[in-house]
């Protein structure tokens, strides 16, 4: 963490809350951040007396999760890499050593997307925490301003310690700006940071606002907040919380299943509970761009696991993938954005919360609990969506395995889901061994990067495998 605390140190030591502005140099024109600010640096102290300043530090942190953070629709994101990892996409280009061994299961501490990763979620967690902080003892904001501003921060921190610690395992969670405090973090127990999530995605919960809308879902909101909390749950394996947590989403927010597939990943969608704005009017996804594809024999394409377990008649399979041709070959990529370049107008906007994934979560909760009833009702509700015939199945364990099935079909290509519920429900080798023939057990994390390990001994010892 030597690289972290450096950056904590110089922060502190010069006295400027310098995110605002860089933010602003990414000639972002996000209404929620359209702010005039002076052009000299300003001070902590100046930035946390103004609601809109504390808007652009925000700001700053969604720029990450699009531009260049694990959440990134590029190349370099979880979508595409773990896409990879897992047996979602094949590898088909000889020339991408960096995709490679990904696809090969064979990554090292000295990768440098794996530093990426580690580097720009702990960035992301060291500005939530500063605008926390600075919220917290501000005397020139209303209670109401304070509660909203510091929810947002918190769910933003909350969602970079999840996914950190779902790649890397046990990891250390960061809620100081304390430079001599984080120098002496170690990693903590899984359980631990589940803990500190549930707390941070409460108090979220808690302190923002219901909002529903296209501009209002570019930003973390109540509803963002408790879906996350439900996967949370999921993912600890407290179902019944879970449970709780899902079906609140899904009966009192307001949002609803998208009925036509070809419009859920349009920035309109009913389904969409959080998503990230573009850079600029007419920008849409760089999923769209990472993944469509116009020319035979692409780089990546979907794996024949996947295309080969799509039930006849599932809608899916014509709406949210496509394919490309040539001499009898057919090429499959997916299609769920459509937009690889600008249109006049924004029309897609990358996902990162919809409540397809919530009905999922309350199906395996309810059967988890002993509720099969409950669990085929929302697992059904996925389904004929799909244009598929409802299940009927009453062992839980068969719908478990259905669920899991449907999770692997609603959300391919989507943050890494299909790694993660390998990884979380211990089925990873039994899929991955016998496709993938450098998979190990310990392949479930990645490994922590090299140089965090020699700059600070602390957060030894290395993921098994490594």
């Amino acid at each position: 963490m030597k690289t972290l605390n450096i950056y904590f140190r110089k922060v502190l030591q010069v006295g400027y809350l310098t995110l605002a502005l860089s933010f602003f140099a990414l000639g972002s024109c996000e209404d929620f951040v359209d702010v005039d600010l002076p052009k000299d640096q300003i001070t902590g102290d100046i930035v946390f007396q103004d609601p809109a300043t504390i808007e652009a530090a925000l700001g700053r942190i969604y720029s990450q999760l699009r531009e260049n953070a694990f959440s990134t629709g590029r190349s370099s994101g979880i979508t595409y890499l773990m896409g990879h990892y897992a047996d979602e996409l094949s590898l088909n280009a000889i020339d991408l050593p960096n995709v490679q061994v990904y696809a090969n299961n064979n990554v090292l501490p000295s990768d440098n997307t794996v530093k990426g990763y580690w580097d720009t979620g702990y960035s992301m967690i060291y500005e939530a925490n500063r605008i926390i902080e600075g919220v917290e003892t501000s005397k020139a904001l209303s209670t109401e301003e304070k509660s909203k501003l510091m929810g947002e921060a918190k769910f933003l921190r909350a969602f970079a310690h999840f996914y950190l610690m779902h790649l890397f395992g046990p990891v250390p969670y960061i809620s100081s700006t304390d430079y001599r405090v984080n120098s002496e973090v170690a990693r903590m127990e899984v359980e631990l940071v589940y803990q500190k999530l549930i707390e941070d995605l409460t108090s979220a919960k808690d302190s923002l606002p219901a909002l529903f809308g296209i501009p209002e879902k570019a930003r973390a909101s109540h509803w963002a907040a408790s879906a996350l909390l439900a996967r949370v749950f999921l993912y600890q394996g407290d179902f019944e919380s879970a449970l709780t947590e899902a079906e609140y989403v899904i009966n009192k927010s307001g949002y609803l299943l998208e009925p036509d597939l070809d419009s859920v990943f349009l920035i309109e969608s009913t389904e969409t509970l959080w998503h990230l704005d573009t850079e600029l009017e007419g920008t849409n996804t760089y999923e769209g761009f990472t993944f469509r594809v116009d020319v035979p024999n692409p780089d990546t394409i979907l794996s024949e696991t996947l295309i080969n377990g799509f039930e006849a008649g599932d809608a899916r399979f014509s709406s949210w993938i496509n394919g490309v041709e040539d001499e009898g070959a057919t090429w499959y990529f997916p299609f769920k954005y459509k937009q690889a370049s600008n249109t006049e107008q924004t029309l897609e906007r990358s996902v990162m919360l919809r409540l397809a994934e919530t009905y999922l979560i309350a199906a395996e909760a309810a059967t988890q609990t002993g509720n099969t009833t409950q669990g085929l009702m929302y697992l059904n509700a996925i389904r004929e969506r799909a244009g598929l015939a409802p299940l009927g199945a009453s062992n839980p364990n068969i719908l478990l395995e259905a669920i899991w099935k449907e999770r692997q079909h609603e959300l391919f290509t989507e943050m890494g889901h299909r790694f993660f519920d390998l990884k979380r429900t211990g089925r990873a080798t039994q899929v991955l061994q016998p496709i993938k023939p450098d998979w190990q057990a310990t392949d479930v994390l990645l490994p922590l990067p090299e140089s965090e390990l020699l700059a600070n001994p602390e957060l030894e010892p290395q993921n098994d495998g490594y």
